[in-house]
C-alpha cells in the first residue's frame, strides 16, 4: 500500500506546485494570450492541423518565456537576496512591467524595425507587458482568494481563477483582431487563416480531417504541459542545488536561475537536433531511384561516355537532371524545324572551387557545350534540384541551341543548406569566370552568351554573385542576363535593393516584378521574380523578434499581405514557418501564380530575359509540352518507386516461406522498370495455372 501511495502523493504535490507557483502560473497565462493570437492569417491559408500545431508551438514558446520573465521580475522585486516579496510588492511590480513595458513598446514600435537590437528591444518590452500583465492577473487573484477570503491555497483556489484570467486575456486578443478585420474590410477572409473543406468533401474526409486536428490539438496541449512540468522541475532541482551551495538567502534568485538554465537547455537540444537532421537527409540523397537507375549514354551529358563525372558523385537531383534531357526529336515535336543536341552539365561537390571550376570547362569542351549559342549557368537549391520546367523551356526556346551547367555545393534540403550558401556563390562565380575565360579564346562570331538562373535558395547564390554592387558586378564576371525567381530573404543584393531599389537598378537594368508579364520587353537585364505572397522571399529568422519590411503600416503593405494582422514576436514567426511549407505546394502538371511556385512564369520569362522570341502557336505548344512531360515524369518516379517496393515485399515475403526461392534482381537488368519487371515475373507464375497479370 505504502508503494503504491508513493506515484499519487508525488503526483499531488507536483500537480499542486504547477498550480500554486506563481511564475508558472503567470506562464499558462501568457500561453493563453499565445494561443489566440496564433490564429491570426499568414501569407497563405493553413489546414487545421497545421494551425493546431501553431497553437501548440506558439503556447509552448509563450509559457517558456512568460515564466522565465515573470522569475526575473519576482526576482527584481525582491530587492535583496532573502527579501521575498509579498503579495503587494508583486502588485506594484507587475503595474510597473505592464504599464511600463507597454509604455516603451508603443515609443519604440515604429523603430522596431531598424536593426535587429531595435527589435530585440521592442520585443522585450512587448513581452514585459504581457507577462507583467499575466503575473498581475495572478496576484489579484492570489490577494482576493488567500489574502481577503483567507482561503486554503490549493489548486482549487488557484487553477479555476487563472483558467478565467487566462480567457479574458484572450479574449481581449480575438476582440481586436475582429476590429481591425472590419476596420481594413478583412473581415470575408478572417477566417481563411484555416483551410476548409471543399463543398464536394465527403463528410468521411471531414471528419477525419476534424479529427486529425483535434488530436493534433490535443497532443499540442499534452506537449506544452509536460514541458511544463518538465520545465519546472528542472528548474525546481537546479534552484535546490544553487540554494545548497549558496545558502537560502538566494532563494528567489535560485528561481530564476533554474528558469534560465532550463530554457537554455531546451535550445541546445533544438540545435542538436538540427544537426541530426541535416545528417539523415544527406544520406537519402545518395539513393538511387528505381526511375533514374541507368546511367546515360548521351554524349551531350555529364556521365556520359565524353564526360569525367561519376554518376554515382551527383546526387539524386543530379541524376534526374542528365537523364530528363529532351532529344532533339521531341523539341521538334513542339516547335517545329529543326533542332540542337541540347547539352547538360553538372558539377559535383567534390574538390577545391578551382578545380571545380576548371571541370566545369573541360566538361562543356567534351560535351559540345562551347559550340551552342547559349551557356546557361544554373545555380541549384541546396539539394542538387534545378527546376525542371526551366532546363526543358530554355531547350524547347533555342531549339536545342543551349548547354545548361549546374555546380552543386550541398546535398540536403535548401533549409538544411543554409550554411553552403557563401560556398555556393564562390562556387557559380568562379565557374562564370573560368567559362567566360576559355569563351575568349574563340572568335567573336562564335562566342556564346553566359547567362544565369536561379530559384530559391539557388536565387540567392545566383543573385549574390552580384552582391551589393549588382549588375556592375555582374558585367565584370561575363554574364549577359540573369534570371532569378523566389528570391530569399536572406540575399545580400536583395537586402540592398530593399534599402535603395532605384540605386540598384542600374538604370533599369536590374529589375524586380511580381510575375513574368510584367517583365518589360527590350534590352537584355537582370530580373527578379517575386510573387506577392511568397513566403521565402519574406520570411526571416529576425522574425523571432523583429518586424519585417513588408509587415509595416496597413496602408504601405504589399498586395495579399493581411493588413488586419498585428506582428507579435514568436508568433508571426511560427505562422511564417507554416507559410513557407505550404508555399511549397505544387502539383505535377499544374501551374499556378500562387507563392513559391514559379512554374507559370518561367517559359514566359526565358523569353523575354534571354531574348530568344519565339511565335505564339510556339509558346502555347511549348506550355502545354512543359505541362505534360513534368506529370509524365512524376508518374513515372511513382509507378516506379512503387513497384520496386512491391517486387522486394513479394519476393521478401515468398522467400519467408521457405519453399521455391525467387530472386528477383534490381540493380542488374539495366532498362528495365521495376512495374515491368513485377508484371512479367505475375504473368510467368499466374501463367501456371492459366491466370494473368495485366498492368
Amino acid at each position: 500500500m505504502f508503494a503504491m501511495g508513493l506515484p499519487r502523493v508525488f503526483l499531488d504535490g507536483l500537480v499542486r506546485h504547477f498550480t500554486t507557483d506563481q511564475s508558472v502560473r503567470a506562464g499558462v497565462m501568457t500561453a493563453a494570450w499565445a494561443a489566440a493570437a496564433s490564429y491570426s492569417r499568414g501569407l497563405l491559408p493553413r489546414t487545421p492541423v497545421q494551425q493546431a500545431a501553431a497553437l501548440g508551438v506558439s503556447a509552448t514558446a509563450y509559457y517558456a518565456l512568460g515564466t522565465t520573465t515573470w522569475a526575473t521580475v519576482s526576482s527584481v522585486a525582491s530587492g535583496l537576496p532573502g527579501n521575498r516579496p509579498g503579495p503587494r510588492a508583486r502588485l506594484v511590480a507587475a503595474g510597473v512591467t505592464s504599464v511600463g513595458g507597454k509604455l516603451g513598446e508603443v515609443a519604440t514600435r515604429s523603430h522596431s524595425d531598424d536593426n535587429l537590437v531595435s527589435g530585440i528591444a521592442w520585443s522585450e518590452l512587448k513581452l514585459l507587458s504581457v507577462a507583467g500583465l499575466a503575473g498581475g492577473l495572478v496576484t489579484v487573484s492570489d490577494l482576493v482568494a488567500h489574502d481577503l477570503l483567507h482561503l486554503k491555497r490549493s489548486p482549487r483556489t488557484t487553477l479555476l481563477l487563472d483558467l478565467g484570467m487566462g480567457t479574458l486575456m484572450a479574449g481581449g486578443t480575438l476582440v481586436r483582431r475582429m476590429r481591425r478585420a472590419r476596420k481594413y474590410h478583412a473581415d470575408n477572409h478572417l477566417l481563411n487563416a484555416v483551410k476548409k473543406a471543399d463543398d464536394g468533401t465527403a463528410l468521411a474526409v471531414q471528419a477525419r480531417t476534424a479529427a486529425v486536428a483535434t488530436a493534433t490539438a490535443v497532443g499540442s496541449t499534452l506537449g506544452l504541459a509536460t514541458l511544463a512540468i518538465t520545465e519546472q522541475a528542472g528548474a525546481r532541482l537546479i534552484a535546490k542545488g544553487v540554494n545548497a551551495l549558496a545558502g537560502d538567502d538566494l532563494e528567489e534568485f535560485a528561481d530564476f536561475i533554474g528558469h534560465g538554465v532550463m530554457f537554455t537547455g531546451f535550445a541546445l537540444a533544438g540545435v542538436q537536433g538540427l544537426k541530426q537532421v541535416r545528417r539523415m537527409t544527406q544520406k537519402k540523397s545518395e539513393v538511387l531511384e528505381p526511375a533514374y537507375r541507368d546511367q546515360p549514354t548521351s554524349p551531350f551529358v555529364s556521365c556520359g561516355p565524353n564526360s569525367e563525372v561519376d554518376f554515382d558523385a551527383i546526387g539524386k537531383e543530379g541524376r534526374r537532371f542528365v537523364i530528363m534531357r529532351l532529344s532533339p526529336a521531341e523539341i521538334e515535336q513542339v516547335v517545329g524545324g529543326n533542332a540542337a543536341e541540347p547539352v547538360r552539365v553538372v558539377i559535383p561537390r567534390e574538390g577545391t572551387i578551382e578545380e571545380r571550376a576548371a571541370m566545369a570547362v573541360r566538361e562543356l569542351t567534351a560535351t559540345g557545350g562551347l559550340s551552342r549559342s547559349v551557356i546557361c549557368i544554373a545555380s541549384p537549391t541546396g539539394v542538387g534540384y534545378v527546376n525542371y520546367v526551366m532546363a526543358e523551356a530554355l531547350e524547347y526556346l533555342t531549339r536545342g541551341d543551349c548547354a545548361v551547367v549546374v555546380p552543386q555545393y550541398a546535398y540536403v534540403p535548401s533549409a538544411l543548406a543554409l550554411n553552403k550558401t557563401d560556398e555556393g556563390v564562390e562556387l557559380q562565380t568562379a565557374v562564370i569566370e573560368a567559362v567566360s575565360r576559355r569563351l575568349d579564346e574563340l572568335a567573336p562570331a562564335d562566342r556564346p552568351r553566359i547567362v544565369q538562373f536561379g530559384e530559391s535558395l539557388g536565387a540567392q547564390v545566383a543573385v549574390d554573385v552580384g552582391g551589393t554592387d549588382g549588375v556592375p558586378s555582374f558585367d565584370a564576371v561575363g554574364l549577359d542576363s540573369g534570371l532569378y525567381v523566389g528570391v530569399p530573404f536572406r540575399s545580400h543584393l536583395w537586402k540592398a535593393w530593399l534599402r535603395d531599389p532605384e540605386m540598384m537598378s542600374d538604370a533599369g537594368r536590374l529589375v524586380n516584378v511580381s510575375e513574368a508579364a510584367e517583365i518589360p520587353v527590350g534590352e537584355r537585364r537582370h530580373v527578379m521574380i517575386n510573387h506577392h505572397d511568397d513566403p521565402i522571399n519574406k520570411f526571416s529568422y529576425e522574425m523571432v523578434v523583429r518586424r519585417p519590411w513588408w509587415f509595416g503600416p496597413p496602408e504601405t503593405r504589399p498586395p495579399k499581405v493581411p493588413r488586419e494582422t498585428l506582428f507579435r514576436p514568436v508568433i508571426s514567426f511560427v505562422i511564417a514557418l507554416i507559410d513557407l511549407l505550404n508555399g511549397m505546394d505544387a502539383k505535377p502538371g499544374e501551374f499556378r501564380l500562387l507563392a513559391h511556385d514559379y512554374r507559370i512564369d518561367i517559359a514566359e520569362a526565358l523569353e523575354k530575359v534571354y531574348a530568344l522570341p519565339v511565335t505564339t502557336d510556339a509558346r502555347d505548344q511549348i506550355e502545354s509540352a512543359l505541362r505534360r512531360r513534368e506529370h509524365e515524369w512524376a508518374e513515372k518516379r511513382l509507378i516506379a518507386k512503387t513497384g520496386e517496393k512491391a517486387l522486394r515485399q513479394l519476393r521478401d515475403t515468398i522467400n519467408s516461406w521457405g519453399q521455391d526461392a525467387v530472386n528477383i534482381q534490381f540493380d542488374e537488368q539495366p532498362g528495365d522498370e521495376p512495374s515491368s519487371r513485377l508484371i512479367d515475373y505475375l504473368n510467368t507464375r499466374l501463367g501456371q495455372s492459366g491466370s494473368a497479370a495485366t498492368p
